[in-house]
């Protein structure tokens, strides 16, 4: 390990932005590390899937990524600091290769064929693959057993369901749209991105997408009760950031044209309130 690998690998995770940066903070070092080097690679292989526009060069880079695993879990050396802190927290964390691997097989759902109006089974494995597997990296790190699973399968589609409406006209700007066919047969919209945006039925289909989200927090929530509160309490506070993003939008008129996201005064509520809460565990 160089001594600049773990600053290499925390600057991918700053420069994304991302809430879930505050959850990993809390952690014990070794696990924020751990769940650093996680980030950055989910980060990184999202990059390929949304930014680099020859479908070719992104099939070969995602190809180049799943090598990359493999040979990480075949213990060889590797010349960037993003592969020997991976290979770190696979070591002491004992992860497993098919989350690594299945997380890039969702992106090479979005990569190989845009994906426009999935079946509800489509899209489930989809936020199963980008999202749960992140989970279920997580749970091992924050040393939490496979009975934690169900509890990392409802967060990661709740947050995924989350991110489809939040992200609503970005992802169609990439001539993708991730809502299920299910949700149009309920309005008898057609499959047809121009006739969807335009439908006086736009705000009840994300609404309903949102409903299903909150389904999936609360059986996550349920989850919680059968688990060591101090274990998952990095993840609880990445819900809470989810949540508040979820809040702005559920039962609101939500301005497709606006992304949501958190103001400052946002994530310091967020963060006072947990630490106030944690004080009673």
């Amino acid at each position: 390990m160089l001594p600049s690998d773990q600053s290499e690998v925390q600057k991918i995770v700053k420069k994304s932005g991302s809430s879930f940066y505050w959850g990993m903070r809390i952690l014990p070092s070794n696990q924020m590390r751990a769940m650093f080097a996680i980030y950055a690679y989910c980060r990184t292989v999202d990059d390929i899937a949304d930014d680099i526009k020859d479908k070719k060069i992104r099939q070969k880079l995602l190809v180049g990524w799943e090598n990359r695993i493999d040979k990480i879990f075949k213990k060889k050396e590797f010349d960037s600091a993003l592969e020997r802190e991976l290979k770190i927290s696979i070591q002491k964390f004992n992860l497993k290769k098919n989350d690594f691997l299945s997380i890039i097989k969702g992106m090479k759902m979005d990569s190989s064929n845009t994906i426009v109006f999935p079946s509800k089974r489509k899209l489930n494995l989809y936020c199963d693959r980008v999202a749960v597997a992140v989970g279920y990296l997580s749970i091992r790190i924050f040393g939490l057993t496979d009975s934690a699973k169900k509890y990392a399968l409802y967060l990661g589609r709740a947050f995924q369901l989350t991110n489809i409406v939040r992200d609503f006209r970005e992802d169609l700007d990439r001539g993708r749209c991730y809502i299920s066919e299910d949700y149009l047969e309920k309005y008898s919209i057609r499959k047809d991105i121009k006739i969807l945006v335009k439908s006086p039925f736009l705000q009840k289909l994300l609404q309903d997408i949102l409903k299903d989200a909150e389904i999936y927090f609360n059986k996550a929530k349920k989850e919680t009760l059968k688990l060591d509160k101090n274990k998952i309490l990095a993840s609880e506070l990445m819900k809470l950031f989810y949540f508040k993003i979820f809040k702005k939008m559920y039962e609101k008129k939500i301005y497709i044209q606006d992304k949501v996201r958190l103001s400052v005064w946002d994530k310091l509520t967020i963060l006072f309130i947990f630490f106030i809460r944690k004080i009673g565990y």
